[in-house]
Parts: C-alpha cells; sequence; structure tokens
C-alpha cells in the first residue's frame, strides 16, 4: 500500500504524490477525473490549475483510495496562486503551440491521404474498366488489385475527414486569443465575472453571518472550518477582482484605439442599430439591452414596424451592436432602395 498525497494550490492544482507507474493508484482515480501527465511524470486533476479546490472530486479520490487501504493525506492552500496575467500569457502560448502541432498533423494526414488516393486511382484506372475473367488465370490478381484500390481510397477517405478536423481545430486554436480578446467577448466575459464577484460577496457575508448566530446561540463553532472557507472564498474573491481589472483595462485600450463600446446613451428610440448584416429599430433603450422588433419575414436585412410580427418585441445586447444609423438616415435609404438593404 502507497502513502499518497494529494496536494491542491491554484499556481499549480491538483496533483498527486507518492504513486508509482503501475502502481494501480491512476486506475482508481480516472473516474474523478485524474490523468497521468508523461511530460513530467505524475498524476493531475484537469481542469484545475487557478481554480479553488474540486472538494467533491478530492474527497471522492480520497475515499477511493483509503478502501483500497492506501493512505491519504490532503495539503490543500488557496492561498498560493499565481497572477491573471500570467495564466493568461500561458494560455495564448499552449494555443499557439497546439495550433502549430495539429497543423503539423494535418498536413502530414493531408500528405497521406491524396498518395493513396492517387494509387487507389491508378490501381483502378491501369485495368480501364476492364471485367474481370473468372475463367482466366489474371483473376486472383485482378481482384487483389481491385480490393487494395478499394481499401487505398478508403484510407485515403477517413485520413481526409481526420485532415480536415486537425486544420479546423488549429484554426480554432489559432483564433484563440483574437477571439477571447474581442470586445463582445469581453464585455460578456465582464459582466459574468461581476456577477460571479457578487455572489462571492454575499456568500462570505452569509458565511460571517452563520457564524455569528451560531456563536450568539451558545453552538460551537469549528474555527479551522471557518477560517478554511473564508479562506477560500477570499482566494476567489482575489481571482476575480483581478481578471475584472485586467479585463476593464483591456476595454479602455481597445476604446483608445478607436473600438466603439456601444452603450445606452449612444442610441435613442427611433434609430436603427446594427447586428452583423441585418438593421433593427430601436423600440427602447434599455439599461443592458435595446429592444427592437420581433419580424415575420426572418430574411429581411431591416426589422421595423413595417414588418413587425403584432407587436412582439425582443432585446438584443450591446455587446451585439456593430453600427447605428439615425431613423432619418434609414428612411433615406429605404427610399433609395426600396427593396431593402
Amino acid at each position: 500500500m502507497a502513502d499518497i498525497t494529494i496536494k491542491h494550490t491554484r499556481a499549480e492544482g491538483t496533483l498527486v504524490h507518492g504513486s508509482e507507474p503501475d502502481d494501480g493508484i491512476l486506475e482508481l482515480l480516472n473516474p474523478f477525473g485524474f490523468r497521468y501527465a508523461r511530460t513530467v511524470g505524475f498524476i493531475y486533476l484537469r481542469g484545475s490549475r487557478d481554480r479553488a479546490s474540486d472538494q467533491r472530486r478530492i474527497r471522492g479520490a480520497k475515499a477511493s483510495l483509503e478502501t483500497e487501504g492506501h493512505t491519504v493525506t490532503l495539503d490543500i492552500d488557496e492561498t498560493v496562486r499565481r497572477s491573471f496575467q500570467a495564466a493568461e500569457q500561458e494560455r495564448y502560448v499552449r494555443a499557439g503551440e497546439r495550433a502549430e502541432r495539429l497543423d503539423t498533423k494535418a498536413d502530414r494526414l493531408q500528405e497521406s491521404s491524396d498518395a493513396k488516393w492517387a494509387e487507389g486511382l491508378r490501381i483502378a484506372a491501369s485495368y480501364q474498366g476492364e471485367p474481370v475473367k473468372t475463367d482466366h488465370y489474371s483473376a486472383g490478381k485482378h481482384m487483389n488489385d481491385l480490393r487494395r484500390a478499394r481499401r487505398l481510397c478508403g484510407q485515403a477517405a477517413e485520413e481526409q475527414r481526420d485532415a480536415d478536423r486537425c486544420r479546423s481545430r488549429a484554426d480554432a486554436a489559432a483564433y484563440y486569443e483574437e477571439g477571447r480578446k474581442g470586445p463582445g467577448t469581453t464585455l460578456r466575459r465582464l459582466e459574468r465575472l461581476n456577477a460571479d464577484r457578487r455572489n462571492i460577496e454575499r456568500q462570505m457575508e452569509a458565511t460571517v453571518r452563520a457564524a455569528e448566530s451560531s456563536a450568539e446561540a451558545g453552538h460551537l463553532i469549528d474555527p479551522e472550518a471557518l477560517v478554511d472557507d473564508l479562506a477560500r472564498l477570499d482566494a476567489d474573491h482575489l481571482d476575480l477582482c483581478e481578471q475584472i481589472r485586467e479585463w476593464e483595462a483591456h476595454i479602455k485600450a481597445v476604446e483608445a484605439e478607436g473600438v466603439k463600446i456601444w452603450g445606452p446613451a449612444d442610441f435613442t428610440p427611433g434609430d436603427y442599430l446594427r447586428t452583423g448584416e441585418r438593421w433593427y429599430l430601436v423600440l427602447r433603450v434599455n439599461a443592458k439591452t435595446l429592444s427592437v422588433p420581433r419580424s415575420v419575414d426572418h430574411r429581411a436585412r431591416v426589422y421595423n414596424r413595417a414588418n413587425q410580427l403584432g407587436t412582439r418585441t425582443s432585446t438584443l445586447p450591446y455587446d451585439k451592436v456593430t453600427g447605428r444609423m439615425s431613423g432619418d438616415e434609414m428612411d433615406a435609404k429605404l427610399a433609395e432602395q426600396p427593396e431593402g438593404l
């Protein structure tokens, strides 16, 4: 039996120490999301870095190991973390490496697919559509060649699908940083992060109030558990504050470069907003969204009262807006192009 330590810090994630190759530890931990990193030679919990410890998985892993007779120690420190900038930069570097690796694999698969396809076609074409002469000595070779040509073409088609899949994943990885820093994406992320921060602040207040109520009622309080809970919540709050600060700075930098960030002050009822290739009449300006008509014509380029579905409306968030036009400007354009923009 082994002495196992499951250690978690936000800087390194959840790691398993004390395991040896082929000792059965990995098989016990696999159901809880633990994997083996061949490059460094240890077991780790996927997705645990730069995050709070996943107590459900960690305690499940501990129980599984102890059931098999292993001794397990938990070492969890939520205060050890790395900066958001360092974590974010590493994500971009890894995405670049992933894109390069997938591109290389796609090139290799494409080359192999092309070669097999060409060879299969060459074999098939060499018989020029001649039927198999079943009573001739050449029938065996003829059938074998046709089977080989069919097999090569099938392999070529499968490798082509794999190459296309790798190329698509490579393109996504290459676009990762640009997509992550997009203004609309960043604004939506900021909204989510601010909501998460408010939730953490409510949890901190509730934890303190619960401890105070228990003390006033004369109930025993576990000070270590209280400190652990508050330390975890404080670390979550610190992470969120740092992320919010960095992304807000990014939005300011984007605005300084001339990118328009739309808000309630930019619109009045009667204006038109653009999102994608479509224009919408602004019916009402809200704090976080714009109310627009819901149209009966889903192919229309302009949604307004003329094609509105009764009185039904929809809302669009400001991060989806890509342009603005006044009502007078839109009327003039529609007069010039009655069929639509």
